[in-house]
């Protein structure tokens, strides 16, 4: 039977979204946060502008007003602290005793004077990217992040062991960083890692929260995982509301129970990541979320109900709100019901499962009929029942396996380090290929297929492209400037296997976009 999986977090959630006020944002946008019922607000306090002289920490309403502000409208604070100050360690990053010292007394200012509204720090921002951290301490950041990690538990934690203190902070959720990081002994000097899963689509952040709660558990202490930061650019608009409501459910799944969005406002930089517009008018992200806050956040967090099959994403939040999306399958609901779209707005009952997330709430039961995508690429990475390899010129094959590096994990080889596959990208590599295989369970008729795109400028000469059974080929394209699309009909038997092949080529790497789909019927052939 279904059941949820993993377990919620062991305290509420945290809704909350990025904003700079102390980068000189308009107070007003204060309140614009509160309407769309933000509950913590993460924001910064910057270390120069409260110590602007060695031991002289002073907090005034220029540099933390914004503070102040949001903790007397009922909001809470996350604050991420860049360990800079022209007074120590000439502005770089803290790496000397004395600078870390000063930087952990300076924490602990803060937790003094908004004890009960600063509810957690973020030390450091994106500590795995080039030019966040710098001098000495970007010599060998893993050994001077823990020892900064140390210095601010050791000064916080006696007076304030309330606060959580949150290390780590990478861009992407670069498991293999942070398992360098737990390794060197991180992971007793937080209450959490802060980590920003930027990405192209949601699906695949489960995927990566796993990988790092397990590296955790391998150390013995699994803690809290923060998403500080989530977005993406949006030049369409109306995409960011069915976009955030599957990471949010994609986060609270993986039991990611405190997420923001970056950012409360489009910014020069990041024209169209904000939930608002430079003005204030609200965009449809806005509408999610606070459809988000206000509906979804006072049920719980989700969970997400596992049917056994990777296409189909099913979430409940509480005992009567279901966020589902997915590859195309029927959908019931028996019993009173509501449909919505991701930002709230009243729908009919579907009575499909769609790629767009659709939420469901009420006392009815929710049904679903017989898959009719048995794999999918997208969906499914790195799980059965489909298996990814690369394929020597003679036709060997290698398993690629997960890998967690610096930023987001993909599925590679050692002996391989330019092959690298995720979700939407595969190629080749001199003197390897890709293939994607599909082993079948029981004796039907099936629909193999594939979409693949040129990803970036595309190669001087086109790659070859084949879908097999049992080796033997049913279709060969190649790729061009645009999509190439192919799909072949077969009857297959237990045991039988269809592949997806990219041969190896001579020459440069090749890059792909990809989608590898086994399917029921030609209605639900791959598309890129």
């Amino acid at each position: 039977a279904p059941a949820p999986a993993p377990a919620p977090p062991p305290h509420p959630m945290r809704t909350g979204v990025t904003t700079h006020f102390s980068q000189g944002w308009p107070p007003r946008l204060l309140p614009a946060a509160a309407a769309l019922g933000t509950v913590t607000i993460r924001d910064s306090l910057h270390w120069a502008a409260a110590e602007a002289a060695p031991g002289r920490i002073a907090f005034t309403e220029a540099n933390s007003g914004h503070i102040t502000r949001a903790c007397a409208m009922g909001m809470t604070v996350l604050l991420g602290l860049e360990p800079r100050n022209p007074s120590y360690d000439g502005g770089m990053t803290a790496w000397s005793p004395r600078a870390r010292s000063a930087f952990a007394r300076y924490v602990l200012a803060i937790a003094d004077r908004w004890p009960n509204c600063v509810v957690a720090i973020e030390i450091g921002n994106e500590i795995n990217g080039r030019g966040n951290v710098t001098g000495p301490a970007a010599q060998d950041r893993i050994a001077s992040h823990v020892a900064l990690l140390k210095a601010v538990h050791a000064a916080v934690k006696p007076r304030h062991p309330g606060l959580v203190l949150l290390g780590g902070s990478t861009n992407t959720i670069a498991t293999g960083f942070l398992t360098r990081l737990i390794r060197a002994g991180a992971l007793d000097h937080v209450d959490g890692l802060a980590v920003h899963p930027y990405r192209e689509q949601p699906e695949g952040t489960a995927w990566e929260i796993a990988r790092l709660r397990a590296a955790m558990a391998r150390a013995g202490a699994v803690k809290p995982i923060w998403a500080t930061e989530f977005s993406r650019e949006f030049p369409d608009p109306a995409a960011a509301a069915p976009w955030y409501l599957k990471m949010i459910a994609l986060l609270e799944g993986a039991g990611v129970a405190d997420h923001f969005w970056y950012a409360l406002a489009d910014q020069s930089f990041f024209p169209t990541m904000g939930l608002l517009t430079r003005d204030g008018t609200p965009k449809p992200a806005a509408a999610a979320y606070r459809f988000a806050t206000r509906t979804l956040a006072p049920r719980g967090a989700a969970q997400r109900i596992d049917h056994g099959d990777p296409a189909l994403f099913h979430f409940r939040f509480g005992a009567d709100a279901h966020v589902i999306w997915g590859a195309r399958r029927s959908l019931a609901v028996s019993g009173p019901a509501d449909a919505f779209a991701a930002d709230g707005s009243p729908l009919a009952l579907p009575a499909e499962v769609s790629d767009t997330p659709v939420v469901i709430t009420g006392s009815g039961a929710v049904s679903f009929g017989p898959a009719q995508v048995l794999a999918d690429s997208f969906y499914g990475f790195a799980r059965a029942p489909l298996a990814w390899f690369a394929q020597a010129p003679r036709g060997s094959l290698t398993p690629l396996t997960p890998t967690d590096w610096q930023w987001t994990s993909y599925l590679g080889e050692p002996a391989l380090p330019l092959m690298q596959v995720n979700r939407a990208g595969l190629g080749t590599m001199p003197g390897a290929g890709t293939l994607l295989r599909y082993t079948a369970r029981s004796t039907e008729t099936l629909v193999a297929s594939v979409c693949l795109r040129p990803k970036g400028k595309p190669a001087r000469t086109p790659a070859t492209a084949m879908l097999a059974r049992n080796g033997a080929p049913l279709w060969r394209g190649t790729t061009g400037t645009g999509p190439a699309l192919g799909s072949a009909t077969i009857a297959v038997r237990p045991g039988d296997t269809l592949d997806f092949v990219l041969p190896p080529r001579p020459g440069a790497s090749l890059r792909l976009n990809y989608r590898f789909r086994v399917s029921r019927t030609a209605a639900d052939t791959a598309r890129c």
